[in-house]
């Protein structure tokens, strides 16, 4: 039986013939191979086939502040930025791309399953300046607060605050070829030797170790602390965090950014390949939730360091006689 094919349709930025490409200026949203300002190829990121990063209205990504197994990044209120996504891979993916929980396409509530996305050349990129009105603009993209933003005022304000990109696959043709043999390494050469320490010392240590002693009856039970992990879970700053109003995304201004729509049969139509996701919200806000976002300047020296602080000292060029006999 013939498995129906699952064909959906993407964006692609348009593409120009020879160096207009880098002439159409900010508004495009183009889809070619990433160049530094020098001319040269810019190295993809070691070991990640998709990377995600936050850039200003002026170009140049923002800082990212990891906390917790999470990616923070700190904005401004009115401040534009845009997404851009880079393949660094050799075949085409598809990324579906979210905002404060809204598809940056069809501004739905975000569900990968059903959605298009914009289609990354091999070793391409995508640069997203808002949510699209049509094939020829885009609403920026603008910090704003949660009463403003496109999501609040939509009513899903509690999706405020985060941007998300599901990465989907090319289905290639099958084609019979011998499997390679099986490498001699049991891991690669970057990995620790003690890589699978954790997965293996972590059961050892469970076996071997005593059962807790059981708590005394009249003991209180002891309240459960939730889990602090990414997102807008609640924090012991809760109070701190709450007097600065949380960040959102605004409907922005008309931008124009080109694409057309292409064919894109996904390798895993309702399953991701890889999946990315920021939070963002104001350095106040941050800091006030044990986010470090200020940078760490070591105080100055009460006096200047000298290299060879005995020099001044007189001492003997060969050895000495021993002192004296005691006894």
């Amino acid at each position: 039986m013939r498995r129906p094919s699952s064909k959906s349709f993407g964006l692609m930025a348009t593409l120009l013939l020879g160096a207009a490409v880098f002439a159409c200026g900010p508004g495009v949203a183009e889809a070619h191979r990433p160049w530094s300002d020098s001319g040269q190829q810019v190295a993809p990121p070691w070991g990640q086939e998709v990377s995600l990063s936050i850039e200003s209205g002026y170009g140049g990504a923002l800082p990212t502040y990891q906390h917790r197994g999470s990616v923070f990044v700190a904005g401004q209120m009115g401040e534009r930025y845009n997404i851009r996504v880079r393949n660094n891979s050799g075949e085409r993916v598809e990324a579906v791309v979210t905002v404060d929980g809204r598809d940056v396409v069809s501004e739905q509530l975000g569900n990968y399953k059903t959605q298009r996305g914009y289609v990354l050349e091999p070793y391409g990129s995508v640069l997203i300046e808002g949510f699209r009105q049509s094939l020829d603009s885009v609403a920026a993209f603008r910090f704003t607060d949660v009463g403003n933003s496109y999501s609040g005022r939509w009513g899903t304000p509690q999706h405020v605050g985060v941007i998300g990109v599901a990465v989907f696959k090319e289905n290639q043709p099958r084609r019979q070829r011998r499997e390679p043999p099986p490498p001699i390494a049991t891991r690669p050469y970057y990995e620790p030797y003690y890589g699978d320490y954790d997965a293996r010392g972590a059961e050892s240590q469970s076996r071997s170790a005593p059962a807790p002693a059981p708590a005394p009856a009249d003991a209180p039970a002891a309240k459960s602390a939730s889990p602090r992990g990414g997102g807008y879970a609640q924090e012991d700053a809760a109070a701190e965090y709450s007097r600065s109003p949380r960040l959102g995304t605004q409907y922005g201004e008309t931008t124009y950014s080109s694409v057309r729509e292409v064919t894109f049969e996904r390798r895993h139509k309702r399953r991701p390949d890889v999946m990315m996701t920021v939070y963002y919200d104001s350095a106040e806000n941050l800091r006030a939730r044990g986010i470090i976002v200020d940078p760490y300047y070591s105080p100055a020296p009460p006096h200047d360091p000298r290299p060879f602080p005995a020099a001044s000292e007189r001492h003997n060029q060969y050895a000495p006689p021993p002192p004296a006999r005691r006894y």
